[in-house]
């Protein structure tokens, strides 16, 4: 007999009577674990930085000394975030934070209900393609730049810019290289190893693994910030879960 997959989830709310609600929720769905409650953002980065296990936080954002907006900037990790507050103004730079869903107090299970099974959808996506990475073995392919050729791993690629025939490739540990290829030629060969690689832009292509946040008409990959060009953007939002 199969059981119900659990999500460590964390609720952080400075209000008692709001946290207790969204604990009862839930503990009300057979595919939540609560990890735990916390009463401030300094509690919820501690428990979060120190627990592997936590997927999903159920967020206020008006708290005292830092609200949850401001929190979800500063995280080293970045678990799902689902906003649950009673002020409607923050919505837009809440989803520029790449947020599952914005709840407005007061809300019904069902809204909740509806929020976590967005959420868990998307972590199904993310978990798919973390064991197909996983069982392939990492992939290095060999660019050529100033007459030599460099081994790069797949994974290391934070983003492609389109520079005429030439294609510069950005790496995470800073360097690039631009070797002579085209952007079109080089997303055909590197597609075909990897399934992380996404077109934002006629002159960019970026890595999901590096995504930071997504706003209204860009990508941030660490501090890089990338414009998603209107014809790829539908489909750009598709391919990670916004849409």
């Amino acid at each position: 007999m199969s059981s119900t997959k659990k999500h460590r989830c964390v609720i952080v709310d400075d209000e008692p009577i709001a946290r207790k609600i969204i604990r009862n929720y839930v503990d009300q769905l057979p595919n939540l674990e609560c990890a735990g409650e916390c009463k401030n953002a300094f509690e919820a980065i501690e428990l979060i930085n120190s627990d592997e296990g936590i997927e999903i936080v159920f967020l206020d954002i008006n708290m005292p000394n830092i609200s949850g907006i401001s929190m979800v900037k500063i995280l080293n990790k970045q678990p799902l975030i689902i906003f649950t507050t009673a002020y409607s103004e923050f919505a837009v730079e809440s989803y520029e934070l790449n947020a599952v869903d914005y709840l407005l107090k007061p809300f019904l299970l069902e809204r909740f209900a509806k929020a976590v099974f967005k959420a868990t959808e998307r972590l199904k996506d993310t978990g798919a393609l973390r064991l197909v990475e996983a069982i392939l073995p990492p992939t290095t392919i060999f660019v050529k730049s100033d007459g030599e050729n460099y081994p790069v791993l797949l994974t290391e690629i934070l983003y492609c810019e389109a520079m005429k025939n030439y294609t510069k490739v950005v790496l995470t540990s800073g360097k690039s290289y631009i070797p002579l290829i085209s952007l079109s030629k080089f997303e055909e060969e590197v597609t075909q190893l990897s399934l992380h690689f996404l077109r934002v832009h006629r002159s960019y292509l970026v890595s999901r693994l590096h995504i930071r946040a997504i706003g209204a008409n860009y990508v941030m990959l660490e501090s890089n910030k990338i414009p998603i060009g209107e014809q790829y953007k539908g489909a750009f939002l598709a391919q990670v879960g916004m849409k």
